[in-house]
């Protein structure tokens, strides 16, 4: 198997397809002009603010009573996004008809909720969106992101995480993960092999982002029938969009924490020559083994009646540390970028390279066929494990992208995007005694992916989208785990998105079809796939405070190269795993339905999700074993997932420039076999919590207790999971020296020092949650 795309001529063309749509787009010759004055909520000037508006890349400065005048702007609607760093941050929609001058006042407020931009679901508001979100952003999003993207949106309703240690958890949406779960940078894959296993890593950085998306329900299918479960998208600007509003922008993130002993840098720098602007962008963390509470495995040190040689036990169950779980990481990015005033056309380069260990080991180090009696388990204690797996990861990516406003009454914009990536990593065996590392496995990934989106409006009122996205991904892995052949899978898709608006209703529609081509090396006949996917949805708005929204959705998931052909140990499951190379697509029915409340002070959503599926492709066991490992077979059964999320923010008061606000949420999600009731292994247990924050120019704090219940519905082989209360707190102070922004936020998690264990992860017994933290964040920024 190559190592390197087998279809490369292919995107090579497709890459300069979309490079002619995006830079050939004539501008249009129908414009207006925008005048924008911003205000604070007592109506009086602010003292300096960012005014842009979004999907043109235009940004302009603005101090005291000066308006922000954008000109030749193409016909159209636009969203105006205001950013104060004093003052706070606000969004209006505006219609520019050409000849026209349209003037409008933007409000900036601190307490800023319900009206973040979601720039993967057609550029809107959270408020506008026919599916629930959420977006985290700012100095917000880097005083807590963790080491893996799992745990960073972990808190957040409706998302958990797969957590295999600290360096390689996956988000969890709904109760279901894996490739029903789309990781996107700005719009495409991530192109790892994070689908493949749990203990396989995302290579994406949360802190280096600036805004990370997470999309339920019916829009998903926007990236794919399989992303049925949801979309997380990282927006990390490497691709410039915009000139900035001052000649350079830089900031300097350093971090520093106690459970783990890390240490953490984070630079950006975005400037801009004339048309062009520049992107550069690094960071490097590095942390140790992180405390834990008590023991680490779930069993007692010893057994009942057994004589206990050694008071202290061997040293990996000493209480207080959780074994091979340190992560050491860099990631360097570069971008640049044609800006004109109706778009961009830009490029960029990443590297990203993680060294992170797998805690509780994978059970490496006894040779296929190797007697190994009791005895010698015993004595060693690991079950013939010699040493700690780590995982040694790289990727090089390239992208393209490529934004134009038309203006034509019809098209109104094109978007192209085109991204190539080398991935490999390496599973090696550290010698606990000499620290020799030996490579145990190694798995490559080289895939290319491009989507070209063309917006359009069918009448007034409307709005829409038609596009292509295809993708070339090419697999291979060698070693010990190799339990998957090396496999190429090419897929091609057509899809189509309309919304339509009359009076207080609104219709959105969409539809996609796509194909998927998968070979393996040593299987004789190519697997050909096809899918049909279609969502429907409508909003009422009762009143202006107040909208129903209702969506449903008809989605297939075509199988993976892993589903279909797997045949060897999986260790980091502990499994014999087996494909079925007949496995049919899987075909879901998801409902979902929602309530919206939104005032000055209050925004509540209360959604409920049915998610029926026809097929469900999940590993069964068959209670056979092989090679020591028990045997899961890829297998189908129809299946059903129910549940609710539901989030709250009131601001109980505010005076002069400080609000109070009170916070909740709650989610929960049962999922199980319909032909037993059998429920399905993994599954998220019920949550709640509640936090009260405060927010002001200058200082901002927030606290927050959130209980897991325990889950006692467990699949078979599976063991029921304690449930547990964490506690968190920070408080952040911002000074300001002109154009200069010093930010420090003191962070604490699970303060009261509690061991946790996650249901959702193959280590819970393992592996339990870090102990008590105390996180210090500082960003200069100017």
């Amino acid at each position: 198997m190559k190592r390197f795309p087998a279809s490369g001529r292919r995107a090579a063309c497709l890459a300069v397809a979309f490079i002619l749509v995006g830079s050939g787009a004539a501008e249009a010759q129908a414009s207006g002009e925008i005048r924008v004055r911003v205000v604070d909520v007592g109506g009086n000037p602010v003292e300096e603010a960012d005014v842009r508006v979004v999907d043109l890349g235009r940004v302009l400065h603005v101090e005291g009573d000066e308006e922000a005048r954008f000109e030749r702007v193409p016909a159209g609607e636009y969203l105006i996004e205001v950013e104060s760093p004093r003052a706070g941050r606000g969004i209006r929609a505006v219609r520019v008809i050409a000849g026209e001058t349209v003037e409008v006042t933007v409000t900036v407020s601190l307490f800023f909720h319900g009206q973040e931009l979601v720039v993967s679901v057609g550029g809107g508001t959270q408020a506008d969106l026919y599916t629930p979100s959420h977006v985290e952003r700012g100095i917000d999003l880097r005083a807590s992101a963790q080491t893996s993207l799992g745990e960073t949106l972990a808190d957040q309703p409706g998302v958990n995480s797969s957590y295999h240690g600290p360096g390689s958890s996956r988000p969890l949406i709904r109760g279901l993960g894996g490739s029903r779960v789309r990781v996107l940078e700005s719009g495409l894959g991530s192109g790892d092999a994070s689908t493949t296993s749990p203990d396989h890593a995302p290579s994406v950085e949360a802190m280096a982002a600036d805004r990370i998306e997470v999309i339920r329900g019916p829009a998903t299918l926007l990236y794919g029938g399989s992303a049925v479960g949801g979309v997380v998208n990282i927006e990390d600007g490497r691709v410039p969009r915009e000139i900035p509003a001052h000649p350079l922008i830089a900031t300097l993130t350093l971090r520093g924490g106690t459970v783990a002993d890390e240490r953490n840098v984070a630079g950006r720098v975005d400037g801009a020559a004339g048309r062009i602007a520049l992107h550069l962008s690094g960071l490097y963390r590095k942390t140790q083994d992180y405390a834990i509470p008590g023991l680490a495995s779930i069993d007692e040190l010893h057994a009942p009646g057994e004589e206990e040689e050694d008071e202290e036990g061997p040293e990996e169950a000493l209480p207080g540390i959780l074994p091979n779980s340190s992560v050491e990481t860099a990631r360097f990015a570069g971008g640049l970028s044609y800006v004109g005033d109706n778009g961009f056309i830009g490029v960029s380069f990443l590297g990203y390279d993680s060294d992170y260990g797998v805690p509780g080991g994978h059970g490496h180090g006894e040779e296929e066929g190797e007697d190994h009696d009791d005895e010698d388990d015993e004595e060693e204690g690991h079950a013939g494990e010699e040493g700690d797996v780590r995982v040694d990861l790289r990727q090089r990516r390239a992208d393209f992208m490529a934004s134009w406003r038309l203006g034509g009454d019809f098209l109104k914009g094109v978007q192209a995007r085109f991204g190539v990536t080398d991935y490999q990593h390496f599973e090696i065996l550290v010698d606990e005694v000499s620290g020799d590392r030996d490579i145990e496995t190694r798995f490559f990934n080289n895939e290319w992916e491009g989507r070209l989106h063309v917006e359009h409006a069918l009448a007034e009122g409307s709005r829409g989208a038609f596009g292509i996205h295809a993708r070339n991904r090419d697999f291979e892995a060698i070693g010990e785990e190799a339990f998957v052949p090396p496999s190429s899978t090419l897929e091609f898709a057509a899809f189509l998105f309309e919304e339509f608006s009359v009076g207080r209703f609104g219709l959105q529609t969409g539809a996609r079809f796509e194909t998927r081509a998968t070979e393996a090396e040593g299987v004789a006949r190519r697997r050909n796939d096809r899918g049909f996917s279609a969502s429907l949805g409508g909003v009422f708005e009762a009143s202006e405070a107040v909208s129903l929204v209702v969506s449903a959705a008809r989605s297939a998931k075509l199988p993976s190269a892993e589903e279909l052909f797997s045949n060897g140990p999986h260790l980091a499951t502990q499994v014999f795993e087996l494909g079925d190379p007949e496995l049919e697509p899987e075909l879901g029915l998801s409902l979902d339905a929602a309530i919206r409340i939104g005032t000055e002070s209050v925004r509540t959503e209360l959604s409920v999700f049915s998610n029926s599926f026809d097929g469900f492709t999940y590993q069964a066991f068959t209670g056979e074993e092989e090679d020591g490992l028990v045997v899961a077979l890829w297998s189908q059964a129809d299946a059903v997932f129910t549940g609710f999320e539901a989030h709250a923010e009131v601001e109980l008061f505010h005076y002069a420039d400080g609000h109070f606000v009170l916070d909740a949420f709650g989610d929960y999600v049962r999922a199980e076999l319909t032909a037993n009731d059998q429920p399905l292994p993994r599954i998220p247990p019920f949550r709640f919590g509640a936090g009260l924050g405060y927010e002001s120019p200058a200082w901002h704090g927030h606290v927050k207790a959130r209980r897991t219940a325990g889950q006692e519905r467990v699949a078979a082989f599976e063991e029921p999971t304690d449930g547990y209360t964490l506690i968190d707190a920070s408080v952040g102070y911002r000074i300001f020296q002109g154009r200069v922004a010093h930010d420090i936020v003191l962070t604490g998690t699970n303060l009261t020092d509690r061991e946790a264990r996650s249901h959702t992860s193959f280590l819970k017994e393992l592996a339990p949650f870090p102990g008590r933290e105390i996180r210090l964040t500082y960003q200069l920024s100017f």
